[in-house]
């Protein structure tokens, strides 16, 4: 008898493992293609838009205040390096008042020899700028509570008209596919800076567009 049977036949037997659950499949990424095609256009024309859009803030923050208004930005602003002009009717403003009145805003300026930085006069008829729906400015001769018969006034009703007979507004559905595509490529966005993105798709996209205006960086 061998001592060391009980040892040598004391193999140990594997035991069973449970099996491992099958991975799950990976959730297929939804498909964006709309809203990505849509999101890219939009980012294009940002950026088409984005000198225009700084050029325009600069215009208003130059011009801006009740009554006189400053004259160097009127008569330097404009497109190359010129007045700026209305965007109705194409002319220069006329400055009112002192030794300059009824002259055209770029001429006084050439005019006077050593322009003060400061110097401020009247518009004669007045002037309105504004900034419109894709964020360029305008300039207008008139007033801004729609004088008959005033630029601003011809202007503005041009507006309405083209902005009520604009189709190419963004549907709900549309909306909705904005909102996905958006939560899965910018997870980090908060609800507030989705939606503000999603304002400024529509505004930039699904807006009537009038265009950069005569006034141009």
């Amino acid at each position: 008898m061998n001592p060391f049977a009980s040892i040598w036949d004391d193999v140990p037997t594997a035991t069973a493992t449970a099996p491992k659950p099958a991975a799950k499949p990976a959730k297929p990424k939804a498909d964006h293609g709309e809203a990505r095609a849509i999101y890219d256009r939009y980012t294009a024309k940002r950026d088409a838009l984005a000198p225009h859009r700084a050029y325009a803030r600069a215009v208003v923050a130059a011009t801006a205040g009740a009554g006189m208004t400053a004259v160097k930005p009127l008569a330097t602003m404009g497109t190359g390096g010129g007045p700026l002009l209305c965007d109705h009717c194409g002319r220069p403003m006329i400055l009112e008042g002192g030794s300059y009145n009824r002259v055209p805003v770029d001429v006084a300026w050439k005019r006077n020899a050593a322009p003060a930085d400061k110097w401020v006069s009247y518009i004669s008829g007045g002037m309105v700028v504004e900034i419109t729906t894709n964020g360029t400015v305008r300039i207008y001769h008139g007033h801004t509570n729609g004088q008959s018969g005033e630029c601003a006034t011809a202007a503005r009703d041009a507006f309405n008209a083209a902005d009520d007979a604009f189709a190419g507004k963004a549907s709900g559905a549309v909306l909705t596919k904005l909102n996905a595509f958006l939560r899965d490529a910018f997870p980090d966005q908060t609800d507030r800076e989705r939606m503000d993105t999603i304002s400024a798709i529509v505004l930039t996209l699904f807006t009537y567009d009038p265009g950069t205006g005569v006034n141009r960086p």
